[in-house]
């Protein structure tokens, strides 16, 4: 995991340092919002379920002009979500990396599509701590300061790899399960 956690963090310095050499202009801020987390399992194509859990996000983003209307945007966030009652409650931990591009369809209106990274924290089951998504949303600047933003992400690996349930009439199923994150927030511009 510290392996993981290291190349993350590489790979956020090496994006914020091209893009703040590459950029016309550029911004930093923080984000915070409501972040939805959904496993989706299947069984050998057999049978489909799927489980969510809820919380929220913080985070802490770099916004670098490419063009007059085209950006990239790399985040640091850390997600805590929430599944069970009171009485059994579970937490999950994760750090999250959307590297966003984004798109000014309007002034005050952008497309975002890109990929995101994903690392659980104390994670202790068979999934895998490590995930990657390909996010797609958009914001709506509110002012110079705040912004209004969506994204959803998109699973794409495999989290539970070389996973099988044994069945005594068709054998060992392969289990495959992958992460999409739904998340509602806000952006604050230094």
């Amino acid at each position: 995991m510290k392996k993981r956690l290291s190349f993350l963090s590489f790979l956020v310095l090496v994006l914020f340092q091209v893009a703040q050499t590459n950029a016309q202009s550029s911004k930093y801020g923080v984000s915070a919002g409501f972040h939805d987390m959904t496993l989706k399992a299947s069984v050998s194509g057999f049978g489909t379920g799927s489980s969510g859990a809820s919380g929220y996000y913080i985070g802490f983003y770099g916004e670098f002009g490419l063009s007059e209307k085209f950006y990239v945007q790399p985040e640091l966030q850390f997600s805590q979500v929430f599944s069970g009652d009171s009485d059994n409650a579970q937490t999950l931990e994760t750090l999250t990396l959307p590297v966003l591009f984004k798109y000014f369809v309007a002034e005050k209106f952008n497309l975002q599509a890109g990929p995101m990274f994903d690392l659980f924290l104390g994670n202790e089951s068979e999934v895998s701590d490590f995930g990657i998504g390909l996010a797609f949303g958009g914001a709506y600047v509110i002012n110079d300061k705040i912004s209004l933003t969506t994204k959803y992400s998109l699973g794409l690996n495999n989290r539970t790899s070389g996973v099988n349930v044994a069945d005594p009439l068709l054998g060992n199923l392969e289990v495959s399960t992958k992460i999409d994150y739904f998340q509602f927030g806000l952006t604050y511009n230094f």
